[in-house]
């Protein structure tokens, strides 16, 4: 009777502490229309100069790494203080999940990665790989279009998505599959640790990172019910996110703001 009763202990417990997908178990929410939501992300404060990247000139292939992508991606302001790399994205309300259809697909096949030089293309991505505990068949490759060996360490919460390290050898590249998570995952390459990017991974397609020009664009919103409008950039806001707006969106709206450095 004890060894019984401790396994069930046990089993409760492994319940209790393995978490289902974000959408699981919520009530799906979706809108009374569909529409495009577009706007511009400026920086609140002085422009800080162009920095390059910390790149150790004893490392081995400190050569080819300098040859371009030296400079450092954190803070890519324009002319008109247009902030690039912020993560737009929509939060439902508390305790629910947006209804998303996985037959009409409005969010692409891939999503790549690539390191040429020795820094990530892009510095921030977002991604849409499972929604409700069903995979969306979209794919998250990193490859690796260098002359010399690099490997791809992506970690985000413990719990959804464990550290994953992969070595990545020239011209080769590597499928990732992510799970949705609450934070950003931060990918890194122990080959050369200044290299580091950011990843965040959606259960739902409603999200885009802001051009060099501060832009952006999200097509096929829910309107008609109230959501939050969220940003993320890696130095600027929360770890989670700032709210930036909540309201009913509307097909057409501009959502303008800045972040402060």
């Amino acid at each position: 009777m004890k060894r019984v009763f401790c396994l069930s202990m046990a089993l409760t417990w492994a319940v209790i502490v393995v978490p289902t997908a974000p959408a699981q178990g919520k009530k799906m929410v979706e809108g009374t229309g569909v529409g495009t939501i577009r706007g511009k992300v400026t920086l609140d404060g002085v422009a800080p100069a162009d920095a390059k990247l910390k790149i150790d000139p004893n490392n081995k292939d400190a050569s080819h790494c300098l040859k371009d992508d030296t400079v450092d991606p954190t803070w890519v302001v324009g002319p008109d203080k247009g902030l690039g790399n912020v993560v737009v994205f929509l939060k439902p309300p508390a305790g629910a999940a947006f209804k998303v259809d996985l037959s009409k697909k409005s969010w692409p096949e891939e999503i790549v990665i690539d390191q040429p030089f020795c820094s990530f293309k892009p510095h921030v991505s977002v991604v849409f790989p499972e929604y409700d505990g069903k995979r969306t068949g979209q794919k998250l490759i990193v490859k690796n279009s260098a002359p010399i060996l690099h490997n791809s360490r992506i970690a985000g919460s413990s719990f959804r998505n464990p550290a994953k390290n992969e070595t990545l050898a020239a011209g080769k590249e590597k499928l990732f599959e992510l799970k949705a998570d609450t934070q950003a995952l931060k990918i890194n390459c122990d080959a050369h640790k200044w290299m580091e990017a950011y990843i965040w991974s959606f259960d739902h397609p409603f999200a885009a990172v802001t051009k060099p020009d501060g832009t952006f664009e999200i097509k096929n919103v829910p309107t008609g019910i109230e959501v939050s409008v969220m940003a993320w950039h890696e130095i600027g806001t929360p770890a989670n996110g700032k709210e930036i707006k909540k309201a009913a969106l509307k097909d057409g709206d501009t959502i303008n703001f800045s972040i402060k450095k």
